[in-house]
């Protein structure tokens, strides 16, 4: 006996839009779409999942940053007490100078001759400068002897001398001292 021949039925037959160059063109564009929609689907996906690990680090840098800022904030006092005691050494060190010019200015004027006539006087904290006029040579010396002499001075230098006028006898000079610190 004889089989029978095989008949093929085709229930869905090529639709002939399919061969065409636009029909060719949907069919790969809805075919990659596929793959366009998964592969954002799991980008989607990846990134929801570190969205967890993200806010995570956002919580700890703010906890890091409030005890940070706790700490700063428990320096603040510290940093106003330094402050307040620079203050307070900044106005000891003004009175301390200001003593030290104060002591300076009475031991000049004990150890100056009453002929001596002082045209200029710059006291400093550590140094003294004065200039004037003396009508002679004995009150001149003794001026310096004096400074040299003096437990309050020290590097006693003369920066100028010069005679006077046949008008105005006597010596005019600039004289520089060192302050001691007692």
């Amino acid at each position: 006996m004889k089989k029978p021949a095989k008949i093929n039925i085709n229930l869905l037959p090529k639709d002939p839009f399919l061969v065409s160059p636009l029909g060719r063109f949907l069919q790969w564009s809805l075919t990659v779409g596929r793959y366009l929609v998964v592969f954002t689907e799991l980008i989607v996906i990846i990134s929801f999942g570190s969205r967890f690990s993200l806010d995570r680090r956002i919580t700890d840098l703010n906890a890091s940053i409030l005890q940070k800022k706790t700490i700063i904030q428990s320096y603040g006092d510290l940093e106003s007490n330094v402050r307040e005691i620079q203050k307070k050494t900044d106005s000891y060190t003004q009175v301390e100078q200001k003593q030290s010019l104060a002591d300076a200015f009475p031991a000049l004027s004990e150890i100056t001759p009453v002929d001596v006539q002082l045209t200029n006087l710059t006291i400093q904290p550590s140094a003294v400068s004065f200039s004037g006029k003396t009508n002679s040579t004995t009150s001149l010396n003794l001026l310096i002897n004096n400074l040299v002499l003096s437990n309050k001075f020290s590097d006693v230098s003369v920066e100028k001398l010069t005679s006077g006028t046949a008008q105005e006898p006597g010596f005019v000079f600039k004289i520089n001292a060192t302050v001691k610190n007692q």
